[in-house]
């Protein structure tokens, strides 16, 4: 099939993966108005911001006291829907919180949207094989990523993640790692999202990310103190801990957690010991990720993609919408594939497969809102991880290999 026609396709099936999306969206629609989505968390901890309540942000009765006041309607909420994220993080929803909430709900859908439509401009210079597919497909292709319209429904913070990975990522690229240090810094209101990257940079000699990342961090732990002031700063892990420890009341849920904490939650039936098991595969998994990009100096991409989609796997915490976090390795995969010409080999067909499945909404879909098992795609994130570590080491032994 010419390119061309390749192009044709994909695009049909992406306007189809949209329309799914818009049509789920359009049955929930009222829902969303009425504060049932997770953004309900961001502009809650703003409001309390904004009446100076810094001190209280990490109380339950003040959360729900607050939910209550701009999403009444939401009867199924019997407590408050807790918002675990550092303070620092507060601020920036601060603002949103002087209009109302639908409002407020829609400014940050555009918000995303800006970002996401910024991403080709920023990416396709360094893509040489995606230049000649038009901005519009790049952003239908973000449109037709489950995750991402999943983080667009709830009003999620993920798609900023994946903007500040995208801006991280070009940086080290053209080795300016203070400032990629400095981006991802500024992710760390998913601290668990953000660590595990940190630490393979350092392993393959990337110290220069520490000038940016660490003098940002303590910007941040300054700005947090001053929100919630030093008690509140030694109580927020302690609040973390609890809300994990507790499942939120069922707000957190590890058989939706695409992770290795979910697959080994779903392995194990839920076994009290199924934290400690995730705890130690994710080292292993991390370090394994570490070692398996040691001295590929020429295969840049590939060894973030790995770093990436590595990251994800062992962070403790990570839901359906974190997954748009994998729009920037599965770019960078099909610059990687459509480099090469034509699938050869299992890693090209693994990784291809791993990314076919990841588009396929209407099982993300059934898995989610049907069964509660979207843990499941752990082991479809698990397989592209495998499909990278394939094509790295295929890539590693042939001369002239792309950086």
């Amino acid at each position: 099939m010419k390119v061309a026609k390749w192009k044709f396709v994909a695009l049909v099936y992406l306007s189809g993966m949209v329309a799914i999306h818009a049509a789920v969206f359009w049955s929930v629609r009222e829902s969303v108005r009425k504060g049932y989505s997770d953004f309900t968390i961001y502009y809650c901890a703003g409001t309390i911001v904004r009446q100076g309540l810094g001190h209280q942000l990490y109380d339950n009765l003040t959360q729900f006291k607050v939910q209550r006041e701009f999403a009444p309607e939401v009867a199924i909420r019997l407590d408050a829907l807790p918002y675990n994220h550092p303070p620092f993080e507060a601020v920036f929803f601060a603002p949103f919180a002087y209009v109302s909430y639908p409002f407020a709900f829609a400014l940050w859908a555009l918000v995303n949207l800006a970002m996401l439509i910024s991403l080709p401009f920023l990416l396709q210079p360094e893509l040489h094989h995606l230049r000649n597919y038009p901005r519009p497909f790049w952003v239908f292709a973000s449109l037709g990523f489950f995750p991402i319209f999943f983080a667009l429904l709830q009003g999620q913070d993920a798609i900023l993640l994946l903007f500040l990975y995208s801006l991280a990522f070009l940086c080290l690229k053209k080795k300016r790692d203070a400032f990629a240090g400095g981006w991802l810094a500024l992710g760390l209101f998913k601290p668990h999202l953000i660590l595990p990257f940190i630490f393979l940079l350092l392993v393959h000699g990337r110290k220069k990310v520490l000038n940016g990342f660490l003098p940002m961090a303590a910007v941040l732990a300054i700005v947090s103190t001053g929100i919630v002031g030093r008690d509140g700063m030694l109580l927020y892990p302690r609040y973390v801990l609890h809300l994990e420890e507790t499942m939120a009341r069922g707000a957190i849920m590890p058989s939706n957690m695409p992770n290795l904490r979910g697959v080994l939650y779903l392995l194990l039936h839920g076994d009290s010991y199924v934290g400690v098991v995730a705890i130690v595969s994710s080292l292993g998994m991390l370090l394994f990720t570490a070692w398996w990009s040691r001295g590929k100096t020429n295969l840049f991409d590939l060894k973030v993609s790995l770093g990436v989609v590595a990251t994800i796997l062992v962070s403790y915490h990570a839901l359906g919408y974190d997954l748009s976090m994998l729009l920037l390795p599965i770019l960078l995969l099909a610059n990687e594939l459509l480099g090469k010409g034509k699938l050869s080999e299992w890693p090209d067909f693994l990784t291809v497969a791993a990314i076919a499945v990841l588009f396929f909404s209407p099982l993300q879909l059934v898995l989610l809102m049907q069964s509660n098992r979207l843990a499941l795609m752990g082991w479809v994130v698990l397989s592209l991880l495998c499909g990278i570590a394939g094509l790295m080491s295929l890539s590693s032994h042939q001369p002239g290999a792309a950086a």
